[in-house]
């Protein structure tokens, strides 16, 4: 069903909430990870129905692999040079939104990964969810026909 909202409305229902987030992120239940594929589920058809393209999700979604690869298996607390990577993924993120000529879906996107950077800190649990919840956006966002470039 197509969503008449204001563009106000939209743009206020665009990213997800910081107590979505906080929800998602940092708690390890059924609820939780339900909130996560409903949220995944409505920013990724909402940045399809924006013109984000795949290859623009990518770029982003890349860096976040690459990071994960230094996350070894049994690790208590994230290595600062994780924790490094992670914030610096922030301004590297804003590079693409100008990249992109400031695109408003892409803007939403960073937002709301910028803010789960924010909840992160040194919490393995945190990442893998964050993680969890990129994958699932950038999944979403394919199923629901978003363009490859």
């Amino acid at each position: 069903m197509v969503n008449h909202s204001s563009s106000g409305e939209q743009r206020e229902r665009m990213p997800i909430s910081p107590e979505k987030l906080k929800t998602i992120l940092g708690d390890n239940t059924p609820e939780a990870i339900n909130l996560l594929v409903k949220e995944a589920d409505r920013l990724g058809k909402a940045l399809k129905e924006k013109n984000l393209t795949t290859s623009q999700i990518r770029n982003i979604f890349g860096e976040v692999r690459s990071i994960e690869q230094e996350v070894r298996v049994g690790t208590e607390k994230l290595p600062p040079s994780v924790q490094r990577r992670l914030l610096m993924l922030k301004p590297k993120m804003a590079y693409q939104v100008g990249r992109f000529g400031n695109n408003q879906a892409l803007k939403d996107l960073v937002e709301t990964l910028s803010a789960a950077i924010d909840l992160i800190g040194d919490d393995v649990e945190r990442f893998h969810s964050f993680v969890d919840l990129f994958e699932a956006i950038l999944a979403y966002h394919r199923f629901y026909g978003g363009r490859t470039n």
